[in-house]
This record gives C-alpha cells, sequence and structure tokens, in this order.
C-alpha cells in the first residue's frame, strides 16, 4: 500500500541547548525533506551524562549496546505516533501498532486498549523501561508498561535505546533496556509544523498532525520555558478494504446461521442423519457422508447444511447462502466457517489531543530548578464481528458464578460449557432439526431429561445487535519537579526530583450480549415473543427485532485508573584517582507507589461478547538504594588508549496489597548489578562488554487482575497430525485420544476428526499475590569503529553487538499448548500414553472443542497462577 505524505515546517529559532551527543545510528539529512532553519547558539557543557548510567563523563560513548534516534529522522517519517518508526528498528519486536484491532496486552485482557508499547528484543513490553529525560513516564496498563500514543512528538529532540538490561541504574522492569525519549532543551523560538500523508490508492487511513512549540529564555538567559501542543487524527481501514486481510487465517465455531452440536451422550441416529441428507433436496448425499455427531447448521429456509470436514473427502453439504464476504473463501468448499474478519478493523482510528511544557532556572547560587507538566487525551476505537454466544460458561442455577450465565435445563452442580441449551419445546425449531432430535435415545447426564425430549446444545453469532464496538478515551497527566546543585566538596552535585503521574481510561463497550436473557428467549415457550416482538430465533440468519436487539444488548462502561508517585535523589562525584584518571561514583536512593483500580461495570457479569471481567485493585511500592563506580584502569599503553570499567549495584525492596480482598504480601528484597568495560585500542576502534543481572517485580495484572486471550491451539488427534500418521505409537495414541477428557474424549469419532486450521481457545488467568520478582541475566560483547577516512567517507562509523539475555524464574502465563503437549507425550512425560495423567485429567472435549479446565500450572516454577481454558471464537 503506497502512501503520500507531505510535510510543511515553519521555524524560527533563535537559540539552541544541549548539543547531542554523535550517534552510530544517525543518518544524513535528507534534501528532499523541509528543513528549519536555524541559528544555533553554542552552550559550554563540561560532563554529558550517558544514557545507561548516572556517572558523568567527558567520554560519550556508551559501554552497552546502544542507538540513537534524532528528531530529524522521526520527522522524515512523518509518523505521528513513535511506535510506528520504532517497531521498523532491529532491536524491537514490534507490539501492540496502528494495525493491532484485537490484540492481548501483556497480561492478557483483550483488547489493548488502542495503547501502543515498545518490545525489545521480543521479552515483552513490561520488560524495558521507557524514560522522559532519563525519569519514568506515566504508566497506562495493569502490566505497568508506558503507552507510547501518550508521549507527543513535538518536544522530542532524540531517544537512546539501550538494550542488553539496565536494571542496576534504573530499577525493576529494565530486563531487556531502556527507552530514553530525551526532549528538547533551552528552545528559544516557535516551530509550527503541519503534516498530511494517506494512501494513493485507497484514500483511507489518513492521517494529519499539527505541533506548534513556543519558548524562550528569561531573567537574562539564567531560565528557559517552552510549551509544545501537539494534535493528531487517523482516521480507519475496514481489512475487507485490502484483499490480503479481508479473509480471515483463523476459524471459529460460532455461526451467524446457528450451529447444533449433538451431545457424544444422546446423539441423534444415523439412519436419521442418513435419510436426511440422502433427499435429493440434500443433494443426495450417500449414506454415512455426515456422521451424527458432526455439528450442523441452518439454511434461512429451515433446511440444515452439513459444514464438511477440513482436508479430508467430507465437503460442505447443502449450504444454500451466497459465498459473499461472510463466508471464509480460503476454505470453503472444502469446509464452511465464517468469515469474521471482514469488518474487523485494519488501521485503528485515533484522536489525540496533546500538551507538555518544561522550564528551569538557574539560581545564583549554583541550584538549578526544573519542573515538567504533560497532558495527553485520545480516543480510540476497536471493532470485532458480531457477538458469538456463548463465550462465557452455562451453569445450573446451583452452581453458575457471577461470571457464568445459568439454566435451568442444566443438572444441578453441572455445566455445559461455552454453549446455548435449547428445549425441545422452542416453536422455532426447523422440521428437518426435529426429526433429528426425535431419533435420539442416549442420556446426557449434565441435561435434565433423555432421548428425544432431552433439551440440545447450540452455538450462533448474533448479527442482529451489531458488530462489538470498544470506544476508549485515554486521559494521561504527569508532573515532575527537581532541584540540583554543587555540595561543598570539590567536583560533587546532589540531584533530586519527584513526579505524580494520573491514568484514566474509559472503556465504552457496544454489541455485547446479556447471555442470561438470551436463554430465557430460548427456553420460552413462545420463542421469546412474551419478552421481546418477534421472539428470537437462532436457526440461520434469520431478522431480529429493534425491542429484541434492545432487550440482548449490553452496553458497558469499564473505567481504569492508575496513580504513580516517584522520587528519587543521588549523589555523584569524584572519589579518587588512578594513574589513568579520576574514578566517579554514584550513591542514590529512590521510592516508587503505584494504585490501580479497575472497574468493568456491567462487563463483570454473564455477558458474551467483550471478555468479562471482575473488579480488581491494588497498590505496590519499592524502596531501592542505588550506586555507581567508574575506575579507569590504564590510559595511553601498549594496545590500550584507555580501558575503563563501570560498576553498578541497586537494592530494593517491594511490597504489594490487594485491595479487594484486603491482603497483604510480604515484603521482597532483591538486588541487581551490572559490570561493563570500554576498552579503547586506538583512535578508531573500541571494544565494550557488559554482564547484568536485573530483576522485575510482578505488576498489577499478573498480581491482582483477572486477564483473558484466544490464543490458536493444536490438537494432536487430528487425524491429519504428525503423531497420528506416523511413528511407532500412532495407535497408542489414538487410543489416548479417544479416551483422554471428561465427557469421554473424542470416542467413536477418533478415526474421522480432522482439526480445523486456526482453533482458537479462551484463556483465562486470575492474578498471584505470592509471586516472586523474576531474574534476568544478560551479557553483551562488541566493538566500534570510527575511521579517519578522507572525502565522502568522512563520518562513516559503525558498531557490531552481541547479547544473550536468559530470564529465570520468569513471571508467564502457560500456554494453553504446553498442557495439550503434555497429555499427548510431547514432553516424554507420558510415556504410557495415561489418560489419567495429571495433564490430560484436565482435558476435556465437547465433540470437536478441545479446552482445560481449571488447575494451577505446573508450567511457572517457582512462581504459580491458576488458569481456565474453554474453546471460543474471534
Amino acid at each position: 500500500m503506497q502512501r503520500k505524505k507531505i510535510a510543511v515546517a515553519i521555524t524560527t529559532i533563535i537559540g539552541s541547548g544541549m548539543l547531542a551527543p554523535a550517534s552510530f545510528s544517525q543518518t544524513p539529512a535528507n534534501p528532499a525533506t523541509p528543513q528549519a532553519a536555524t541559528v544555533e547558539k553554542s552552550v559550554p557543557v563540561d560532563q554529558i551524562l550517558v544514557t545507561g548510567s548516572r556517572v558523568a563523563k567527558q567520554d560519550l560513548d556508551s559501554n552497552s549496546p546502544i542507538l540513537t534516534i534524532t528528531s530529524e529522522e522521526l520527522r522524515r517519517h512523518q509518523d505521528i505516533t513513535l511506535e510506528t518508526f520504532l517497531n521498523t528498528l532491529p532491536q524491537v519486536n514490534p507490539a501492540a501498532t496502528t494495525t493491532s484491532n484485537n490484540p492481548s496486552s501483556a497480561s492478557g485482557r483483550t483488547p489493548n486498549a488502542g495503547q501502543a508499547n515498545i518490545d525489545l528484543r521480543g521479552l515483552g513490553p513490561n520488560r524495558n523501561l521507557v524514560l522522559i529525560d532519563g525519569r519514568r513516564a506515566m504508566v497506562s496498563s495493569d502490566t505497568q508498561t508506558v503507552d507510547l500514543n501518550t508521549i507527543p512528538l513535538a518536544l522530542v529532540e532524540s531517544i537512546e535505546i539501550i538494550t542488553g538490561g539496565a536494571g542496576a541504574v534504573y530499577g525493576a522492569d529494565a530486563v531487556a533496556g531502556v527507552v530514553n525519549i530525551k526532549l528538547k532543551r533551552r528552545f528559544d523560538g516557535v516551530d509550527v509544523r503541519l503534516g498530511w500523508s494517506d494512501s494513493e490508492q485507497f484514500r483511507d487511513a489518513k492521517e494529519i498532525n499539527a505541533t506548534v512549540v513556543m519558548g524562550g529564555n528569561f531573567a537574562g538567559d539564567k531560565g528557559n520555558a517552552v510549551m509544545a501542543f501537539e494534535y493528531s487524527d487517523r482516521t480507519k481501514a475496514i481489512k475487507n478494504q485490502r484483499s490480503f486481510a479481508a479473509v480471515a487465517t483463523a476459524t471459529t465455531s460460532f455461526f451467524p446461521e446457528g450451529t447444533y452440536r449433538p451431545s457424544g451422550a444422546n446423539l441423534p441416529s444415523q439412519a436419521a442423519v442418513d435419510a436426511l441428507f440422502g433427499r435429493q433436496a440434500y443433494s443426495g448425499a450417500p449414506a454415512g457422508s455426515v456422521p451424527n455427531n458432526s455439528a450442523l447448521s441452518f439454511n434461512a429456509d429451515g433446511s440444515l447444511f452439513y459444514p464438511g470436514i477440513f482436508n479430508s473427502p467430507r465437503d460442505v453439504i447443502n449450504f444454500r447462502y451466497p459465498v459473499d464476504s461472510g463466508v471464509n473463501t480460503r476454505l470453503y468448499p472444502d469446509v464452511y466457517v465464517y468469515n469474521f474478519d471482514a469488518v474487523n478493523i485494519l488501521v485503528a482510528p485515533q484522536e489525540r489531543k496533546s500538551v507538555m511544557g518544561k522550564a528551569n532556572y538557574a539560581f545564583s547560587n549554583g541550584i538549578e530548578a526544573s519542573s515538567s507538566f504533560s497532558n495527553t487525551v485520545y480516543t480510540s476505537l476497536t471493532a470485532l464481528a458480531p457477538t458469538p454466544v456463548s463465550t462465557v460458561t452455562v451453569a445450573s442455577p446451583q452452581s453458575a458464578t457471577a461470571q457464568q450465565a445459568s439454566s435451568a435445563l442444566i443438572t444441578p452442580g453441572q455445566n455445559v460449557g461455552t454453549q446455548l441449551i435449547v428445549p425441545t419445546t422452542n416453536p422455532f425449531i426447523p422440521a428437518d432439526l426435529r426429526v433429528l432430535l426425535n431419533s435420539r435415545t442416549g442420556d446426557d447426564a449434565r441435561i435434565l431429561g433423555a432421548g428425544a425430549t432431552e433439551p440440545f446444545l447450540m452455538r450462533w453469532r448474533v448479527l442482529g445487535t451489531g458488530l462489538r464496538n470498544a470506544n476508549y478515551e485515554n486521559n494521561v497527566t504527569q508532573y515532575a519537579g527537581g532541584l540540583k546543585g554543587n555540595l561543598p566538596f570539590d567536583t560533587w552535585r546532589w540531584d533530586a526530583h519527584v513526579s505524580e503521574g494520573r491514568t484514566k481510561i474509559t472503556n465504552s463497550q457496544t454489541g455485547n450480549i446479556d447471555t442470561n436473557r438470551l436463554l430465557a428467549t430460548l427456553a420460552a415457550a413462545d420463542g421469546g415473543a412474551s419478552l421481546c416482538q418477534g421472539g428470537v430465533n437462532p436457526f440461520g440468519r434469520q431478522p431480529l427485532s429493534a425491542a429484541c436487539q434492545n432487550f440482548l444488548g449490553v452496553q458497558s462502561s469499564l473505567t481504569t485508573e492508575f496513580t504513580q508517585t516517584i522520587g528519587q535523589a543521588f549523589v555523584t562525584g569524584d572519589v579518587g584517582k588512578t594513574a589513568a584518571g579520576t574514578i566517579s561514583a554514584v550513591f542514590g536512593a529512590e521510592f516508587r507507589n503505584f494504585k490501580y483500580i479497575f472497574d468493568p461495570g456491567s462487563a463483570s457479569g454473564p455477558t458474551s461478547g467483550f471478555t468479562n471481567q471482575t473488579p480488581s485493585a491494588g497498590r505496590n511500592s519499592f524502596k531501592d538504594l542505588f550506586a555507581e563506580l567508574s575506575v579507569p584502569l590504564l590510559r595511553d599503553a601498549p594496545m590500550v588508549k584507555s580501558l575503563e570499567l563501570h560498576f553498578a549495584a541497586r537494592s530494593s525492596e517491594s511490597e504489594a496489597r490487594d485491595n479487594i480482598l484486603g491482603t497483604d504480601t510480604p515484603k521482597t528484597r532483591s538486588g541487581s548489578w551490572s559490570a561493563d568495560f570500554s576498552w579503547e585500542t586506538s583512535d578508531s576502534m573500541r571494544i565494550r562488554g557488559s554482564a547484568q543481572k536485573s530483576v522485575r517485580a510482578p505488576n498489577f495484572g499478573e498480581l491482582f487482575g483477572s486477564t483473558s486471550s484466544a490464543p490458536q491451539i493444536f490438537d494432536p488427534c487430528s487425524v491429519t497430525s504428525v503423531g497420528r500418521t506416523t511413528g511407532a505409537n500412532a495407535a497408542r495414541l489414538a487410543t489416548l485420544c479417544r479416551d483422554a477428557g471428561q465427557a469421554g474424549g473424542l470416542g467413536g469419532a477418533v478415526s474421522t476428526y480432522v482439526q480445523t486450521p486456526g482453533t482458537q481457545a479462551a484463556t483465562t488467568f486470575t492474578g498471584n499475590t505470592n509471586l516472586k520478582p523474576e531474574t534476568g541475566e544478560s551479557y553483551t560483547l562488541g566493538f566500534v569503529w570510527v575511521p579517519k577516512l578522507p572525502g565522502m567517507w568522512n563520518g562513516l562509523r559503525g558498531s557490531l553487538d552481541y547479547y544473550s539475555i536468559q530470564i529465570t524464574d520468569p513471571i508467564q502465563v502457560a500456554d494453553s499448548n504446553e498442557y495439550i503437549a503434555d497429555c499427548y507425550n510431547y514432553y516424554g512425560k507420558n510415556p504410557n500414553y495415561n489418560a489419567a495423567y495429571t495433564s490430560c485429567a484436565q482435558l476435556f472435549r465437547a465433540n470437536d472443542i478441545l479446552g482445560v479446565n481449571d488447575l494451577t500450572t505446573k508450567w511457572q516454577l517457582p512462581n504459580r497462577q491458576r488458569r481456565h481454558v474453554q474453546d471460543s471464537g474471534t
């Protein structure tokens, strides 16, 4: 998709501040890019503070891998948010982006509230820090990550990315590294910029942005103040507007035509199924073409169609709807699956307004005061396909929890998973389905009744209530102030600052379904006509009256609030000398307090659609002591122009409280350290390396939150899997597939079952206040080359670095595939293919649905989290 970008800059700058240090990532300015005319006024600088250390030094080169991006590089790209550019860098694994309509946050809560995060080295957005001028930015998620959308571009001077761990210097969470966003200093003048970008072919996903920066010196240049205003707007693009995204690559078991899902304990007779699909009107399918345990869906005229089996001779039979955008044409006619992606958002819309200001003043006694303020308000939208029902467990009234729907048709103490239950008295039941229901002679113990009159199970996607829309408003504010000055001792300085931040996120959802109300309409003798006009007919793509849309629909408002308070003070100076130079040190202390409140409103009940949530709230706090030491060892020796060592250490005490349960976690103490070296062999070559230990404390989501995701799963029991088709244990695996799992495993379907590609499972986790900090160990080794070359090659430079990061005792949630793989002996822990093995005992099957019941994962050691997995559709 080609895009056209136009930028206009009108700039008047009288002076400029601290010159940015040279960077190996800087590139020459593009002559085609509008450049601001500037008159620079040099500022004397005695010492420069380098990212990755608080030790000020003359040498501008870092001992750890560092990448610097200048403001000019950002402007040339004309992106309206930082993440768009940062995600192109090799150090970054793209996290949530402008194309993320339904991403999971690091905690698993979906969707990601329109936020944009940075993920260094692919270790997760919650394992790196985002700083503004070396200080922590305000968080916007229960993972305590920073939303890059809340950082305006107008005041950014440069961005420094240090990877390989920086926990000893910057504290918890810097396992993978740090992103330090440096703002303009001593700006004097006015800078106005306008930008516009659009797709030349499709004219959608348009972006516009406007920035104004105003600043100046005062009090005889002792002080400087600057304000920046920014507005940006991005329009949306829908997936069906692009051929590469219009058809889903995943699948779903929720169809808008409705699906009858026979119970394995009470199946219709094979003879009745053969007679139905053997009719000429049903294409005269031969006997046995449609197994009696297969799910069946409904045409608009009440006839049934068979959705087929993926990658097998059993194709779709009697499908009478147009093969349009509602059909996954990647798979049809091999198998019918609803194409939920066509209506989803490809590029998420966003409107953002930001203001940021900063000021500093140097008193005559050598003390300098600084302050800053920022506020960003932005709105964004995510949209998903119409609601699948049910996405919450349906249980008996005696056992249903606050998040589960209930039906009096279920045996006390039982549940039927994420399926609707319908009595045979429903007046909308098509005649052909009734023939199949009447042929049943079994008994599903989960359901009251038996044989032909036993209620049956369904799934449905309710098109009539429209898309599931989530409108987000994010309001993020941060204040900061600090003082610094000289100590009475020569070369020693002190620095202290505090900051306060607040975030409020409001999520207004539409398109959810009240599952209990839907069950009530299906159970009513009149099909729900007494509850809403016309009742509810789930058999085929049937119209739904406005009254029933209002009766079933749920509008939810979810709010999340964060408060962050940080204070830090340190002293730095010289502590001695060696023959090679001065030994410098830093000693400091820091406290960090975080508070969190999540109120899901009506989304905490048994609603289907967006993930239903539970209220959560808590706080955590940290008290740290830290120190650094820089020691020059050699200078101007053979093969050594300079050799320097740097050490850092941090001791941290943390504690947390669950404000819902009123329980406190025990205080936890942890430590981190780093040691690195810089060996300059000549004017043009320098070798650098580091070894670091860092820690990451559990965040709000891991401690308190109830989270969900929908990962894709694999099923070893598919007859097309490697385990079923090859190997000496194929027969034993087939037996395990037949038997493993509640509801009897696959049973007789073991010889025909084929998994449809892209099958998903809905996974829900609860917080764990017993979690301890995780530990990261990182090692880096590299060299920097700055040759002195003539002519056009002057200025050529480069660096090459090796890194290794290993995390022990990680705080993470195990994927559902791990449980499935463990049961079916992929890890060699169930060599006897025993259906009673621990992981197998947790599996359940409902026809072709594979899921995992509540259990405590053994995959996260020594920490524990609880999980629940059940099949779901996107």
